[in-house]
C-alpha cells in the first residue's frame, strides 16, 4: 500500500480527460455527495489488465460510486480499451485519458500501476493503493458488500 501524507495528495486532483467518444469531463463535473474510486491505469499493462478484468466482474455492486478510470496514452488506446471491456454499459463509470498533462499522475505522484484512490461522499480521501489494488479492499474502504 501507497499513501501520500502530503496536502497535496490529500485533497482531490485536477480532472480533465478526454473520453473515447471525444467529449472531455472535467472536475466541476463530479456529482456531489457520491463516493469515488480513482483508478489510473494503462490499457497495455499486465498488471492493469487482470485488475480491469476483476474490476468489471464486480462492476454491477459499484454502481453507487463514481468510479473514475483514467489513463496517460493516446485517445485511440483509450477507444481499443473501450471496446474491449464494457465501459458504455454502465453510467457511473467515466473512462478517459489526460494526455500528456499528467495532472492526475503528479498530483499522486504516481510510480506503479494500477493506482487507486477512494473518496467517501464529502470528497475526502480514504486511501490510496498502487502496483497491485484489489477491488475488496475498494469495497471495504467504501463499505460496499
Amino acid at each position: 500500500m501507497h499513501f501520500n501524507t502530503d496536502a497535496q495528495s490529500l485533497s482531490f486532483p485536477e480532472i480533465n480527460i478526454t473520453q473515447a467518444n471525444g467529449e472531455k469531463f472535467t472536475t466541476q463535473q463530479i456529482p456531489t455527495g457520491k463516493s469515488i474510486a480513482l483508478i489510473y491505469f494503462s490499457p497495455e499493462c499486465d498488471n492493469c489488465q487482470v485488475f480491469m478484468k476483476s474490476f468489471f466482474k464486480h462492476a454491477k455492486s459499484l454502481n453507487e460510486l463514481l468510479v473514475l478510470l483514467i489513463t496517460y496514452l493516446p485517445l485511440d488506446r483509450l477507444v481499443k480499451f473501450s471496446e474491449e471491456y464494457p465501459v458504455a454499459d454502465y453510467p457511473n463509470i467515466v473512462a478517459g485519458t489526460e494526455g500528456m498533462a499528467f495532472l492526475v499522475r503528479d498530483h499522486f505522484k504516481i510510480d506503479n500501476i494500477p493506482f487507486l484512490a477512494t473518496y467517501d461522499k464529502v470528497g475526502k480521501l480514504i486511501s490510496t493503493y498502487d502496483g497491485n489494488p484489489s477491488i475488496e479492499k475498494l469495497k471495504k474502504d467504501l463499505n460496499i458488500e
